[in-house]
């Protein structure tokens, strides 16, 4: 590939991930927070999910991460629910980490959503999110009784957005990211698979 061609991919590149970052923050910002234990915005109802799962799928995991995190940060200074939480902008970077891996595996990629958004619930709303959660506002309770109340809200979701991702993955494939992957990383199939360039 020429060097005028890389430029072009890397700027489009770019502006992708700055459109994404935009997304995740209007994501962000139209969250509904709910309480749990008496504890509010412990839970929240949000599409930043699949936001960022599109930026690590499409971008690669560290453009993705860039989005999460991103997303996070300046959500958190347009509408803040409570102190700056480490925690939930790392959980946020992963969002978007999280896919971006899990998709350089060679599989069918609704088996990759399905891994990816299985890892991002153990990882990120399981692991990172809420123990961030607890850490910050709810110490003086039992983590897993809060775990199991906020998971009872964000599985679905999760579940949500993850059936949104495999829904919408094929036309985003088709028709938005068609020409973003760089020929020496070749051509993306029918069934979205990666086809190798030719010599």
């Amino acid at each position: 590939m020429n060097e005028r061609l890389k430029r072009s991919f890397s700027v489009k590149k770019l502006a992708y991930t700055a459109l994404f970052a935009a997304l995740a923050v209007a994501a962000n910002g139209f969250s509904v927070y709910l309480p749990v234990m008496g504890v509010g915005a412990s839970s929240a109802l949000s599409f930043n999910y699949i936001v960022c799962a599109f930026a690590g799928i499409f971008l690669g995991p560290v453009a993705g991460g860039i989005v999460g995190g991103v997303g996070d940060v300046v959500g958190w200074f347009i509408q803040p629910a409570g102190p700056f939480n480490i925690f939930i902008t790392l959980g946020s970077v992963m969002l978007g980490v999280i896919p971006g891996l899990v998709f350089k595996l060679k599989l069918n990629p609704y088996i990759k959503i399905a891994i990816s958004y299985a890892l991002v619930f153990v990882v990120c709303t399981a692991g990172l999110n809420s123990f961030g959660i607890w850490f910050y506002y709810v110490r003086g309770k039992g983590f897993f009784a809060f775990l199991a109340g906020r998971l009872a809200v964000q599985s679905i979701m999760l579940a949500v957005n993850a059936a949104l991702t495999a829904a919408t993955y094929y036309p985003f494939t088709k028709y938005v990211f068609k020409d973003i992957s760089a020929p020496a990383e070749g051509k993306r199939t029918e069934n979205g698979a990666v086809k190798p360039p030719s010599a």
